[in-house]
Formats: structure tokens, sequence, C-alpha cells
């Protein structure tokens, strides 16, 4: 709500729904119908054919004459390695593969987004038994690896803390549930140099991350290594844990200090 009383710019409407258009397709992942983007964004058809029609005509968005159905075309490939060259992930990505390569197990880069972690960078594992993931993947920071390691080194914690209910929502049996769990992980987080998620996201899977610092010590990123839990015993979460360091200070030469961090 605008309590300013202020009128939103002309076209900010039409704006709002392109980029619901484009996120939802990349969220999806693949293919949607006209009818279904309409129903998914709350959106006439006609609405929605024209928001998707003006999308198509500079290549954002493309369609399947075949499925009669709409995805992300060539224009949001080049406009995503454009953004990916500007914030130094394009040079980032050869130090998470060579993690990948190191450890056998998939390798993340990502972002603080207001109360979520989102996935910007990943190298899947080859192995046979793996967690599947995408960029563009959102979780709640207070469950997450890369969350931990984010709010660790970060100069609102301590508001983030205070703004959380009283119990938190547990994703699974393991997820911290109190601020004064989180906050005391947060601690260890910052003593260690590394974050632990020990199954608090996703059952099944452990993860180890490490913030990416700027000059300041904040975080602008994290470097996350996930691990189906069968393969991460608890003698193996500290070489993993330094590893992710490493990686972390690598990929910090990359990312513009004026990029990602939250302040």
């Amino acid at each position: 709500m605008n309590h300013s009383g202020a009128q939103p710019p002309a076209g900010t409407q039409a704006i709002r729904r392109a980029l619901g258009v484009l996120r939802l397709l990349m969220e999806e992942g693949g293919e949607l119908s006209l009818s279904a983007i309409a129903r998914r964004l709350d959106l006439t058809p006609g609405t929605t054919h024209r928001v998707v029609g003006a999308l198509s005509v500079d290549g954002l968005v493309a369609h399947n004459p075949h499925t009669d159905c709409y995805h992300l075309g060539a224009g949001a490939i080049l406009l995503g390695q454009a953004a990916q060259r500007v914030h130094g992930l394009e040079r980032a990505l050869p130090v998470i593969r060579q993690v990948n390569e190191e450890t056998g197990e998939s390798v993340n880069i990502a972002i603080r987004d207001g109360r979520e972690s989102v996935v910007l960078l990943r190298v899947q594992s080859t192995l046979p038994l793996r967690f599947e993931q995408h960029p563009g993947a959102r979780f709640p920071l207070y469950t997450t690896a890369s969350g931990k390691a984010i709010l660790a080194h970060s100069l609102d914690v301590e508001a983030y803390l205070a703004s959380l209910p009283e119990q938190l929502p547990a994703l699974t049996t393991h997820t911290l549930t109190t601020r004064e769990e989180l906050a005391l992980e947060l601690t260890e987080t910052r003593d260690r140099g590394y974050s632990i998620d020990d199954e608090e996201n996703v059952a099944g899977v452990r993860c180890v991350g490490a913030g990416v610092l700027d000059d300041q010590g904040l975080a602008k990123a994290a470097v996350v290594i996930q691990v189906p839990t069968v393969r991460l015993p608890d003698e193996r979460i500290p070489e993993l844990g330094a590893r992710a360091i490493e990686a972390a200070r690598e990929v910090a030469q990359f990312l513009p200090p004026d990029r990602f961090t939250q302040r």
C-alpha cells in the first residue's frame, strides 16, 4: 500500500505483471499455457495474452507451437548471462566447479533476498544420490547453511532475530524453531567460520556453507556444499567447512564490492 498518497509511476502495473510472468516461468523451469499463467498470477486471459505477447516480441518469452505453451526465451538467457558477468558470477563459476570436482558434491552460490536465501549459481553433483535443485530456488534464511552464513555476518542480524515469531515454522524435524537456538547457531557460525544445515531445510540433506565477505567483513553471498546425509558424517564436516571457507574467499575476489551486501 502506498501510504504517501502519491500515485505510482505510469506503467508500474504493466511492469509488475511482466516481471510476474518472467518470475513464474523461471520458477516453473518448464512450460506453461496462457490459462495456467493467468490462473497462477490471478490475471484475466486478455491481460495475460497482452503481457506474454509483449514479452515475446523481444524474445524474453517464447511459444512452443507443438504444446501451445510458453517458456523463457533466448532473450532471457542473454539477459541472465549479462547479469552473471556484471555480478562476477561468470568468474566465480570455475571456483565452485573445482569444489564440485574435489568433493563430488553439489555446490551453490546463494544470496539473501529479504528473509530468504536464493540460489544464484549451482554445480550439480553427478553422483546417483543427490538433491535436485536449481538456480532461483528460495528457502527461509533460518533453515539453510547459506542463510546462516550470511546472517552471521550481517549488520541487521539482531533486528532479524527480534522480528521472528516465538515459534519458527519447522520444515523438518531438525529445523531450529526458536530465536534462542538460532542466535546460538549464528554465534557458533561466526566462531568456526562456517555454517551447518543439519537436515533443517530438507530431510536427508546436510549442508556446509561459508560467507563471501566484503572488506568490512559483511556477507555478500555464501558458498554452500550440499551433501546427502549418508555421505556427510560428523567427522567430514570440518573438512568441507574449511573448503567452503577457502572457496568463499576466492569468490569474494570476483563479486563487485557494491553488489549483494546486506546493510
